[in-house]
């Protein structure tokens, strides 16, 4: 079974580096018009099993839950990334899943058939898929079996990755795809999104907000 697993911020402290061009309520809309895009494609990929999200958020969860995905609810006392998504695996082994899918949930522009490249592209015993970010970062990382490596997202988690499966002996294939190098975080990445012509949720959000005025390009 593959299963993908969709981390997901408490939508008070999501996208806080875009404040200078959003308020407080669009930035809180555009995380989670982003979201319904990764679910949907990832709802849309072959082979993709079963979506969960992970997420202090419970308005986060229940649109998730309403997309279709199981909701994994955060508790309190983890923080950062790595700890939920450390937390949402123990949950998800208990389906037993041969795959595990990490992706991000501010690439709204990745499409059903760039996932199923992800995964056809990893080993059949052992070995996993990373998908680094323009800023070095991590977009998705597959993973098989599911608890080969250590999770390191944050910065430069590129080379962290990297370096954590070199130490646990897995091999590791990187694939750099252009809806997933171009993560949605600062202003700029708006400019980007918006520039190149995807037909998702986020696009006519940005149309509406009027994003390329504000951003005079």
């Amino acid at each position: 079974m593959i299963s993908a697993l969709v981390p997901a911020k408490a939508l008070d402290h999501a996208k806080e580096r875009l404040a200078e061009l959003l308020t407080e309520h669009e930035r809180r809309s555009l995380s989670l018009v982003m979201l319904s895009d990764v679910l949907r494609a990832l709802g849309a990929a072959r082979g993709v099993d079963r979506a969960f999200v992970v997420s202090p958020d419970q308005d986060i969860l229940r649109d998730a839950e309403r997309l279709g995905a199981d909701p994994i609810a955060q508790p309190a006392s983890l923080s950062g990334i790595n700890e939920a998504l450390k937390h949402a695996l123990r949950v998800i082994s208990l389906e037993e899943p041969t795959v595990l899918l990490v992706l991000l949930a501010d690439v709204p522009a990745v499409t059903p058939a760039e996932i199923e490249s992800i995964l056809a592209a990893l080993p059949h015993d052992l070995g996993a898929v990373i998908c680094p970010s323009r800023a070095e970062g991590t977009s998705a990382l597959a993973i098989r079996p599911p608890d080969a490596m250590e999770f390191r997202f944050g910065v430069e988690s590129y080379a962290q990755h990297q370096r954590e499966a070199a130490a646990r002996g897995v091999p590791l294939e990187t694939l750099r795809i252009d809806s997933l190098l171009n993560d949605v975080d600062e202003p700029e990445d708006l400019g980007y999104l918006i520039t190149h012509a995807v037909e998702t949720a986020t696009h006519r959000l940005l149309a509406e907000l009027r994003i390329v005025e504000r951003l005079k390009i």
